[in-house]
């Protein structure tokens, strides 16, 4: 009898051929599970926890200090060692991996665990439907998120505070680790008053006038959210420079008393339309000579990588609102010269991140 069976089939050359290939694709289908692995790193505080012992762990004591047993311990250890997280001796101690001990001790190591609750309360929970979005066009990832139909995840965030809390946490978090860049090239333009759109809790307004002690900036933001950014403003004692405005940035005019419109974060949320008409209002509202300045993800011309931006990408297409990606440099250097702009300079980070800067100057009326 002659067997049907692909795997009664396969020969040994070809198993061996075909394995290097699976092993690939079997780190993509489980990668769901490696993440979770990170998580439970991070917000146990086992990685910390071995961040200073050279000498490393035995299991027993690893337990007790991030308060684990049993198999459930087991698990995490295998899991973490298996992610290249942590390393087991022959000993059976336990040590944080070489390549990943300057993260965990550096500056940017609270920065990147709040990036990783992020992905956790808001990316995985909406990019399960990302297939779904593709093939019905549209985000269809937002309907994970309690609301009502047609509201944006802006809104719908908005009715829950620990939600809410952790996408600020987050969006002021990778803002902090990619803003070097933003904060430098703003010093550098050295406007006297500057307009946030979309502003969020404010963290670029206050790094930026911590920095320029004669700037004056107005963020605006959704109704929903401007407690938050009006919050934090009067906590560092800025609310005689920084001014919140509740708006639609489609909707509400933008005031035309400042020399720089500032979109951070902001446009890889909308469709290429929205951008160019967002970018013409900015015309609008800006003299001759003023500045747009657009601080964000950025994919590579090639349209290959980098490999972060890529991936952010699916949270763009599966959740916030109907559009939006990580875009190219160029496509915004696109929309720039048509809506009236010229004299577009692109400034990259040197972070691990994706960041960068574009700027131009306003040379004419649209």
């Amino acid at each position: 009898m002659t067997s049907t069976n692909a795997e009664d089939a396969a020969s040994p050359e070809s198993r061996r051929l075909e394995r290097p290939a699976f092993d690939v694709l079997g780190r993509l289908v489980f990668a769901a599970a490696a993440f979770q692995t990170l998580r439970a790193a991070c917000e146990t505080g086992l990685l910390e926890q071995l961040l200073d012992a050279p000498d490393g762990f035995d299991r027993d004591e690893i337990g007790t200090r991030i308060g684990l047993r049993g198999r459930w311990l087991d698990t995490l250890l295998t899991a973490a060692a298996a992610a290249e997280l942590i390393r087991r001796d022959r000993r059976g101690r336990y040590s944080l991996a070489d390549e990943i001990a300057p993260a965990v001790r550096s500056e940017e190591w609270s920065l990147f665990t709040a990036t990783v609750a992020f992905e956790h309360h808001f990316s995985y929970r909406g990019i399960s439907m990302f297939t779904e979005s593709l093939i019905r066009e549209t985000n269809a990832g937002i309907d994970n998120f309690p609301g009502r139909a047609g509201d944006s995840l802006y809104v719908r965030y908005s009715a829950d505070p620990k939600l809410r809390q952790v996408f600020y946490t987050y969006m002021r978090a990778w803002s902090r680790i990619g803003g070097p860049v933003l904060w430098d090239a703003l010093v550098e333009i050295a406007p006297t008053r500057m307009l946030d759109i979309g502003g969020g809790d404010g963290v670029h307004a206050i790094a930026a006038t911590s920095r320029m002690p004669g700037l004056e900036v107005t963020i605006l933001e959704l109704p929903e959210n401007v407690d938050v950014a009006r919050a934090r403003i009067e906590d560092e004692g800025l609310t005689d420079r920084v001014s919140v405005v509740a708006g639609d940035m489609f909707a509400t005019s933008f005031p035309d008393d400042h020399d720089l419109v500032l979109f951070a974060h902001q446009l890889v949320i909308w469709t290429e339309e929205e951008n160019l008409a967002l970018l013409r209002r900015s015309n609008a509202a800006l003299p001759i000579g003023g500045t747009v300045l657009i601080f964000s993800s950025m994919t590579d011309d090639s349209e290959d990588g980098p490999f972060i931006a890529a991936m952010a990408s699916l949270y763009h297409a599966a959740i916030p609102v109907e559009g939006g990606r990580i875009y190219p440099w160029s496509a915004y250097e696109g929309w720039l010269k048509v809506a009236g702009f010229s004299d577009v300079q692109r400034i990259r980070s040197d972070t691990w991140t994706p960041h960068g800067v574009i700027v131009a100057k306003k040379v004419a009326e649209v």
